[in-house]
Formats: structure tokens, sequence, C-alpha cells
């Protein structure tokens, strides 16, 4: 496939879906402000359709009806190419350095640094890794320290939380298995476990109930959010603990390996100590980052 605007704004393809997670609302957070800066695109490359990009989009933001249209009109679905030519690129994460046989050909490349080790040993003239240096090792060429961020102003402002706990539970890296779910269902005194997943687990639980996603309104479905391990105890910029501290929510880190994930750690701090640090505008410096390439 071939794209003819200044920027395409995109995340990873395998043959697993992400599903709706945070790399698909980190698209729209930096199409809203690079847009104003650049012809810009939305490319989806996964099994997900228009109408689903939509309802995660009204669930989660307070767009109006020209901005949602605005999205729609610059968003582009492929089914997993191959081969992608154009001008300028960003991956709003590694994983594509993963993919098997898929040829990108653009001016230049921009990856946001998420777990993938390899995209440190680039030696191209014109791919660049945009990472926080407090939790990746350096970059040999093209390295530029930088926090991945979020729009926290045009999220939806909620009503008065109901009184669940939730819990997160996409298959890609938060998948939780049965005996955890056991656990949590064995030893939480409550009845009002929710717990958002992409597919319903088989088996029932008499105090967990599964919800689908995208789901409409979630920040108003909960007041306690638990945070679960993650498999390879590395989560390189939780989005939706900044989120819960945005809108005054508890969180509970049910983690043991705090030394272990740096992405966690230096994410909790920031929260705890500089979260204008994490808040993406008009400003941001993305923007200047992008003029001195393109």
């Amino acid at each position: 496939m071939q794209t003819n605007r200044q920027l395409t704004l995109t995340y990873s393809w395998s043959t697993n879906n992400h599903g709706i997670c945070g790399h698909t609302f980190e698209v729209i957070d930096y199409y809203m402000i690079l847009k104003n800066q650049y012809d810009t695109e939305i490319l989806l490359c996964e099994d997900i359709s228009w109408s689903t990009f939509e309802k995660a989009i009204r669930s989660k933001y307070d767009f109006d009806e020209a901005e949602i249209q605005d999205i729609k009109v610059n968003t582009r679905f492929e089914n997993r190419p191959r081969l992608i030519k154009g001008n300028n690129i960003i991956f709003t994460d590694g994983g594509i350095v993963n993919t098997e046989n898929v040829i990108l050909i653009f001016d230049n490349i921009f990856y946001f640094a998420c777990g993938n080790k390899e995209i440190q040993d680039n030696n191209k003239d014109n791919v660049y890794i945009l990472q926080d240096d407090r939790i990746y090792d350096s970059v040999l060429k093209n390295g530029i320290n930088y926090k991945k961020k979020i729009l926290f102003s045009r999220l939806k402002k909620p009503q008065a939380p109901k009184d669940n706990i939730l819990l997160y539970a996409t298959k890609n890296c938060r998948a939780i298995g049965d005996e955890y779910y056991k656990m949590l269902s064995k030893n939480l005194p409550c009845d009002n476990i929710l717990c958002l997943v992409n597919e319903i687990p088989l088996e029932k639980y008499s105090n967990i109930t599964f919800k689908l996603l995208p789901y409409n309104n979630l920040i108003e479905e909960f007041n306690t959010y638990i945070y679960t391990p993650v498999a390879r105890k590395f989560d390189c910029s939780p989005r939706f603990i900044a989120e819960c501290h945005y809108f005054s929510k508890t969180v509970v880190y049910d983690v043991d390996y705090w030394l272990e994930d740096k992405g966690l750690f230096w994410r909790r701090y920031d929260i705890e100590n500089n979260f204008s640090s994490i808040q993406l505008n008009q400003n941001d410096e993305i923007v200047n980052i992008l003029k001195e390439r393109i």
C-alpha cells in the first residue's frame, strides 16, 4: 500500500490483535495534536472496523461531531499490509520490528519505544527512537529522550462513579488466568468486581462480571482499580493508572517486581511527583522533534 499523506500514525500488527488498547488511544491523542502541524492520517492494520473504533472514541473523549467526522475521514483501515510506502510514519509502539516480512519505505520512521529492545540497535539514518532514557539503555543512533504522554484535557468527564472494583484483562499482554480469578473471587469480600476483556471466559465466578471492550463510559463504572501483574514484568508506559489518577480513582498495585519493571516504576513516579510532565498539549516537544527532522 502507499500513502501520500505527510504523516501517518499507527501501531504494530501481527497475526494476533491488540484489540482496543492503550495504543489505540495513543494514535488518537497524537493525531489531535499533530493534525494541526501536518497532513496527518491514522492507519489501523488489525481486525478493527470504523464502528468499533468510533465506539472507543465516543466512550473516552469529549470530541464534538465535527472532530469525530474528521477522525473518520482521516483514518485508513488496511488488512495487515506487508509493504507500506510513504513520507513519514510514527509507530506508537516498537512491535513492528518483530513482525516478519513487513517492508517500510519512508523518508522518516519514528518509533515510541515500547518494550522492544531490538529497536535500540538502530543503524539507519532515517529511523528515530523516542524513549524515556530512565527506562531504556542508550540508543546507538538517533535516540531521542521523550516521555509518551496522554491528552487528558479531552477525556470525557465522568459522572459519580459506581462502587465497583475494576480489573483490566486484555489478552495481548494483560491476560489474567483462571487461578488469579479464583484467588480474587475467594479473597475479595465483595460482589462487585468488573473485569474488562476481549473475550468472555468460559469459567463463571459469582462475584466477577465480565464485559467486552470497548466499554462505554468506563471511568464511571468503578472507584478502585487493581493493577494486576504483567507476565513479562515490564509495562513500558502504563496509561490507565495515569487516567485513574486524573479522575481521582484509587489504584491498588498487585505487583512485587518494582525494581525490575522500570516502565511501571517511573510512570508511577511521574504520576505522584510530576504529573504535568505526562500531559499532552499543543505545545508538546513532539512538535519540534518532528519539525527538526521532517
